[in-house]
């Protein structure tokens, strides 16, 4: 009985934290490559150091000026945003306070979630392609 609770263990912590909407660093570092390409740039502004390490592998530049950020917490979110920054998190209720696209998991897959009024603020347009396949906030 104490074998199988502890098999079953690290599947409920997996499931624990796709219910909680987060998703592994890999898979958000790769849609982050997605937007900030699509956005136009090359270059991202990370302090995630998990992050920041698969955007590099990915082909990304970190920078620090760059137009489009990663933000760890709400705090970075209002900080990023009112200087202009496309801002790209991983918490939908972020959007709120100015972030442009929250990649999230739902039902245990990526969701993404994109606020327009953010995205006009940050001066940046995303392709349609990317709008299409998102959740659109006005």
């Amino acid at each position: 009985m104490i074998v199988r609770a502890a098999r079953l263990l690290p599947w409920v912590c997996l499931a624990a934290t796709l219910a909680a909407g987060e998703l592994a660093p890999a898979t958000e570092a790769k849609f982050v490559r997605v937007i900030t390409v699509a956005s136009g740039g090359g270059k991202v502004e990370c302090a995630n150091k998990e992050i920041a390490g698969e955007l590099t592998s990915l082909g990304l530049a970190l920078d620090p000026e760059a137009k489009v950020a990663w933000a760890d917490t709400d705090k970075d979110v209002v900080r990023l945003a009112k200087l202009g920054r496309l801002v790209i998190c991983g918490n939908v209720d972020w959007l709120a306070q100015g972030a442009a696209v929250a990649i999230v998991a739902e039902g245990g897959r990526p969701s993404i979630s994109i606020s327009l009024r953010a995205l006009a603020s940050a001066g940046v347009s995303l392709p349609d392609a990317v709008l299409k396949i998102s959740k659109v906030q006005k």
